[in-house]
């Protein structure tokens, strides 16, 4: 009997608020570039978009979870057990797509600049720890927690192209 052989799946880690406070989060459009750029040398893989799956959680809820969430800087103190229900969805959803990190093939770590994201970072532990494969593509290549969980560290998006081309490791069979 054969086994079919599954197509691989990358998981879309990047930056989204990185440094920055309240909803104010950074160009969201390399994305778009990751995905094509996978799709023309992989058109058989299964992408998990973080920023897309984020948006269509907060489709009905956006109003409620920003005002919670910009609650939050005027209060002394933060207890989870006091967080408002839209937060706690909110903090849900982020292990959810850690946990889809883990069980993707490949983590793609977007981290342009010297910007740390603490969101990345945790995607890319919970991948690295699952046994999975990291791409890092920033110039971060020093930076302990990208050193410490990453497969491979790569500069730029041409370098994570031509890695594709060469270095992907083939779909698992189920």
């Amino acid at each position: 009997m054969r086994t079919a052989t599954a197509a691989p799946s990358f998981f879309l880690a990047g930056t989204m608020q990185g440094a920055r406070t309240g909803s104010n989060l950074i160009d969201q459009s390399y994305r778009a570039a990751l995905t094509s750029t996978i799709l023309d040398r992989r058109p058989d893989a299964v992408i998990h978009d973080p920023g897309a799956l984020m948006a269509r959680w907060e489709a009905e809820c956006k109003a409620d979870v920003r005002a919670a969430h910009a609650a939050l800087s005027e209060l002394p103190a933060v207890h989870r057990s006091e967080l408002a229900p839209e937060l706690l969805a909110l903090t849900d959803m982020f292990h959810h797509l850690t946990h889809l990190a883990a069980s993707s093939d490949i983590c793609v770590a977007w981290l342009p600049g010297h910007e740390p994201s603490m969101g990345t970072a945790a995607e890319m532990l919970s991948a690295y720890r699952a046994g999975r494969t990291v791409v890092s593509i920033t110039a971060m290549c020093q930076n302990l927690a990208v050193l410490a969980c990453s497969t491979v560290i790569l500069p730029d998006l041409p370098a994570f192209q031509e890695w594709l081309g060469r270095d992907v490791p083939p779909s698992r069979v189920n």
